[in-house]
């Protein structure tokens, strides 16, 4: 095996982040970070595991948060937060808990980055997702959760966020009132905002998995009204059974684009491009958002 001098990961960005950790490549620094960018994108191959988009997708999201980085022939295993965590072909699987593979499908996915005209299909099989990731950065407890977060405010609703969203939820604030100023149809999605909810220990519905929510690491906002249109798909499968994910995406409720966009600049996706829709809901994936610009360009 050889470890990979990570340990510098904390100099922020694309160049410190992925220059550490990919060291093994003859990165083309002179040419500014987005050289780097454009060459990393061009290497990316996933039959080698150092060059798989998924890992550097994770290290360019989260390098701040790596300790190190060690590869083996299939397998990459990142020191992040407080054990080892190993890439096990997406998975993402704690040291010692690795036999529950089987178990778990690979936390990255193909999420579209073009505005939604049609649903989204719906998978042969609900995907379930391990959570050692989050369990390593941020504890299992509510006490080790929340350790790590604080409160925030955002268009003047009051929600506690893990810190890590705090100052892209300012970023996304800032942008949103910004373009509110000459687009009514924010300006009034603004206006019509009533509940946001963040940090809520809860499962997925229908999964056993546990939300980001648990660990504020999404939030949901509510409008006064959904005008009588489709939000949610386990509320509208209760009125059509076998056809609620074929319902049109103009007959569900939804943010404004320039809102949904603005969220995915600053690393959230929106539920509403899921199969399984969740319309209210942005959830912070900048590796999800990373990985699928990278495969995109292909």
């Amino acid at each position: 095996m050889k470890k990979l001098a990570c340990g510098a990961v904390l100099a922020l960005g694309i160049v410190g982040a992925l220059g550490a950790s990919w060291s093994l490549l003859p990165i083309p620094r002179e040419e500014g970070e987005e050289g780097v960018r454009s060459w990393i994108g061009a290497q990316l191959d996933t039959t080698d595991v150092r060059n798989d988009p998924r890992v550097g997708a994770f290290v360019e999201a989260y390098g701040p948060l790596i300790d190190s980085v060690t590869y083996t022939d299939d397998d990459v295993i990142f020191a992040l937060g407080s054990r080892p965590i190993h890439f096990q072909g997406g998975r993402m699987l704690e040291e010692g808990r690795l036999d529950r593979g089987e178990d778990c499908d690979p936390i990255f996915y193909r999420y579209s980055l073009e505005p939604l005209t049609e649903p989204s299909p719906l998978p042969e099989e609900n995907p379930t997702y391990c959570t050692d990731v989050l369990e390593s950065l941020w504890g299992r407890t509510d006490h080790e959760i929340r350790a790590h977060g604080r409160s925030t405010t955002f268009l003047d609703h009051r929600m506690f966020v893990n810190n890590l969203l705090v100052d892209a939820l300012a970023a996304v604030e800032e942008e949103i009132l910004e373009a509110a100023t000459d687009n009514s149809s924010v300006a009034t999605w603004i206006n019509e905002l009533n509940i946001t909810y963040s940090m809520i220990d809860r499962e997925i519905a229908g999964s056993p998995t546990r939300s980001h929510h648990a660990w504020g690491m999404a939030v949901d906002l509510v409008p006064n009204s959904y005008e009588g249109l489709n939000v949610y798909w386990r509320w509208s499968r209760v009125y059509d059974e076998e056809g609620w994910h074929r319902i049109p995406v103009e007959r569900r409720w939804s943010p404004p684009q320039t809102v949904i966009e603005i969220f995915e600049s600053h690393g959230f996706i929106w539920g509403g491009k899921w199969a399984h829709f969740d319309n209210i809901h942005f959830e912070y994936r900048p590796e999800i958002l990373l990985y699928n610009r990278v495969i995109s360009n292909r």
